[in-house]
């Protein structure tokens, strides 16, 4: 406090702001839960690890006032493993706990007042409870995965992709983060769930293409066919470090059941503001992977091939307004090195269409997860409709044709 603020408000005021601030929160505290209603708070089909609730609580403060809390909890599936290093929710709760708080701490240092990318973590009960902020009392609102995200929508997402990504870059650079720190991303693990995953998407495609394509599409089939011999050779290959690379925080699963938007009150459809959630999958990472990962699952097709330059353009730009805020311009790859990193990580890309998209635009029977632990079924964990549908088709055979001919795969 100045000196000319002291003088204003003496020692006598400031004792008395202190306790009518430390009453006002007192009395709009809670003295008890009256009643307690729960109901789903997605569609089926939009998370597999979890099951994720809503809960209305009414309650008395202690002011006598009645007041209704809403709060999001999201609950770990009976299938999935409940011990410390194995919890999906634990390494969440992680995140909210340790790096994001850390981040929320970098921001007001440097004066940072833009909206923070995610939401408020209220409480976790090791290893299957957690309990969130809801982002609807803020007007946030899930968009229809199946329809896929417009212009306006993908631009705002990789917009604050880059401000995610800069303020992870930070984090790093101020030894307040290391990779160490959170689990490696799934793609590294030799995992038998995460190679069903990739193989059986793949397989499932391939088949359907040999089955119910046009002819001329089963030269294409039969080699996707042969692939699933090295897809996870390849993706762990693509995962190496690299020299040069930006490393920073990435979110693991930026599709569009993970991203909620605020719309203006005015223009119709119209985004004004993002927040990233489900930060299970969290790591330290080269950023081009969460940006072809959200590409690839999440923006329209016509819109990412129409639009790719200018895509990229903004994540780059983005990336690169945050990182001057925090003394780190000078570090930011260029937009060609954007380009560069992109082209490199298309096999990314490439493995999106038969692991996140089949999920990302069907109904809600597209994926049985439990599936994946069973050694019979696992290949048929994907509903083969999904890859038969005009409209995957038409997503993805302008790209299959082209990674064909330069021999992606």
């Amino acid at each position: 406090m100045s000196m000319e603020s002291r003088q204003i408000l003496g020692q006598n005021e400031r004792l008395w702001m202190e306790t009518l601030i430390t009453k006002n929160w007192n009395e709009k505290s809670v003295a008890k839960i009256i009643k307690v209603d729960i109901e789903s708070a997605i569609p089926e089909g939009q998370n597999y690890c979890s099951i994720i609730i809503r809960a209305e609580i009414m309650v008395t403060l202690r002011n006598r006032q009645m007041s209704k809390l809403c709060f999001i909890i999201k609950k770990a599936r009976e299938t999935m493993k409940t011990t410390a290093d194995n919890s999906n929710l634990n390494a969440e709760f992680l995140v909210y706990e340790e790096v994001l708080k850390k981040i929320e701490a970098v921001m007001c240092e440097y004066k940072d007042y833009n909206e923070k990318l995610w939401c408020k973590v209220i409480g976790y009960r090791p290893y299957d409870l957690l309990v969130l902020e809801d982002l609807k009392l803020k007007n946030y609102v899930v968009t229809d995965r199946k329809k896929m995200l417009d212009l306006n929508h993908s631009k705002l997402v990789l917009h604050s992709l880059g401000r995610f990504h800069a303020l992870g870059f930070t984090l790093i650079e101020k030894g307040l983060l290391k990779k160490e720190d959170l689990p490696s991303f799934c793609c590294n693990l030799d995992s038998i769930l995460v190679e069903r995953l990739y193989k059986g998407g793949l397989m499932k495609l391939s088949n359907v293409i040999v089955k119910y394509w046009t002819p001329e599409w089963k030269e294409i089939g039969d080699r996707l066919y042969k692939e699933h011999h090295d897809v996870i050779k390849k993706l762990k290959n693509l995962l190496q470090p690299q020299e040069n690379n930006f490393i920073t925080l990435c979110h693991g699963d930026s599709w569009t059941c993970n991203l909620m938007f605020k719309y203006s009150p005015f223009e119709e459809n119209y985004p004004t503001a993002c927040k990233f959630i489900d930060f299970e999958r969290t790591h330290v990472n080269p950023y081009i992977f969460d940006v072809i990962y959200f590409l690839y699952s999440s923006v329209h097709p016509e819109v990412r091939r129409s639009n790719y330059d200018q895509l990229l353009s903004v994540y780059q730009k983005s990336l690169q307004t945050t990182l001057a805020t925090y003394g780190f311009e000078e570090q930011t790859p260029t937009l060609e090195k954007v380009h560069s990193e992109a082209e490199r990580a298309e096999y990314y890309g490439f493995t999106s269409y038969f692991m996140i998209l089949p999920i990302a635009i069907a109904d809600e029977d597209a994926f049985k997860v439990n599936y994946l632990r069973s050694d019979s079924k696992w290949m048929d964990a994907y509903n083969e409709d999904v890859f038969k549908s005009e409209f995957y088709k038409s997503a993805v055979q302008p790209d299959l044709k082209k990674w064909f001919n330069k021999g992606l795969f």
